[in-house]
């Protein structure tokens, strides 16, 4: 198998060869197709198996057919439970949208940096990376508004969950649009 048959676009087909990926894992064969056509997924995978370019990749390409993001409105928010999940999902979405035919922005935010550092950086964000207490604090705040997610993925959900925040996730849930592929 090869990543073509996962529909991703030539422009992402050369992307992952230019970073020496030539063979998708099990779980980009499945999510990849599944993301792409719409459909809500659940996937569950061993560190180093390729979760994370599993859901990037399809959310790059979707957001490609999509006009640019609204001020402070991201398209797609994606929820981890530590700072150095969102840096580390951060480095993946750069790293896979450095040479698209359009712009797409992303930003992490969380806690222990600047509040005032992160609300001067949200501007036009198409993918925002948050950790869960940051994203409420900046919300309330009314320097970010939810509405216009129309991706969301809860990246390590186990351990968000385990380290407490089912009150934050279902709260931030509460604000987005019902019409949301998750």
């Amino acid at each position: 198998m090869s990543f073509s048959s996962t529909g991703l676009s030539d422009i992402f087909i050369s992307a992952l060869d230019s970073q020496g990926y030539d063979t998708p894992t099990p779980i980009q064969l499945e999510a990849i197709p599944a993301v792409l056509s719409g459909k809500d997924v659940m996937g569950i995978a061993k560190t180093g198996s390729g979760k994370t370019a599993s859901f990037v990749l399809p959310i790059l390409q979707n957001l490609l057919k999509q006009s640019s993001a609204k001020h402070r409105e991201p398209a797609t928010l994606i929820l981890v439970p530590t700072r150095e999940l969102a840096d580390q999902v951060l480095e993946v979405i750069r790293s896979f949208s450095e040479n698209l035919p359009q712009r797409i922005s992303s930003l992490a935010i969380y806690g222990g940096s600047s509040i005032n550092t992160q609300m001067q950086a949200l501007g036009k964000i198409d993918i925002l990376v948050a950790t869960p207490g940051r994203l409420l604090d900046l919300v309330d705040k009314n320097a970010l508004k939810l509405g216009s997610v129309s991706s969301l993925v809860l990246d390590e959900a186990d351990k968000m969950l385990n380290l407490g925040f089912k009150e934050e996730v279902d709260k931030i849930l509460s604000f987005l649009p019902s019409s949301r592929l998750n």
